[in-house]
Formats: C-alpha cells, structure tokens, sequence
C-alpha cells in the first residue's frame, strides 16, 4: 500500500489540486484486485492517501499489529470492521483489530486514509539501576 519507504514529505509544504489529485496514477493494492491508491504524503513508513475500491471489490480483512488507520469517506459507502460507512463518515482503527472493506456500493467508494505505525520506545541502558 506504499512507495518507495525513503520517501520523505516530512516539512516541505505540499497542496494539490482536485484535477492535480485526479491527474495522478493510481497504484494497484496486493491485497485485492479493483483496490488501488494514491499517496499523497509520506514520511517513512507513515502514509496519507486516497483509496478506490471498485463495485463489487473488497479490501480483504487484515490486522496491523504496529499501526493506526483514520479513513474518512469521501463518496461512495461500504463496511468497514462491520460497520457500514457513507460519505462523510470517519472510522478510527487501532493496531490489532482486524479490519476490511466490503459490501462496496454500486459506485465504488473513495475513502482518504492515514497509516501511522506505533511508536515503540527503544530499550536502552537502565541508569537507575545499582551497580
């Protein structure tokens, strides 16, 4: 679901267009065919993007064990996590719950995403410690 991981948006000012957005390729997803996106930012291994799901197409369920995922709708409707989501609605999914998108409507469904993996403290010496 991403380019290149050493893309790096992070602090450059970055706008588009609607026809700007509509002029870039879409990206096949793996996971299912008549799934694709467009990222429109990334830092890392963190995305933000637009997603398509084509009618009668589903984004098959999955869990991200170290990530967050807010969507919001743009057009369309589908189920998410079991939950059926029009235009304008906003789904919130922590790391670990597994998660699809289905029962798409019969013009598809657009949805602006974002993929935040967890941040994990690194381990390092224990200084408090007695030595």
């Amino acid at each position: 679901m991403m380019e290149a991981m050493d893309r790096d948006d992070m602090g450059r000012l970055l706008a588009a267009t609607s026809a700007e957005i509509d002029a870039m390729d879409w990206q096949a997803e793996e996971r299912g065919s008549g799934v694709k996106y467009k990222v429109l930012w990334q830092s890392g291994r963190t995305v933000l993007g637009v997603m398509r799901i084509e009618p009668g197409a589903e984004n098959p369920e999955h869990t991200h064990h170290g990530a967050h995922h807010h969507i919001v709708i743009l057009n369309g409707e589908c189920s998410i996590a079991g939950r059926h989501l029009d235009a304008q609605s906003y789904i919130y999914i922590p790391p670990g719950v597994a998660h699809g998108v289905s029962d798409v409507g019969e013009d598809g469904v657009e949805f602006f995403y974002t993929y935040r993996p967890v941040e994990v403290e690194q381990p390092g010496p224990d200084y408090s410690a007695p030595v």
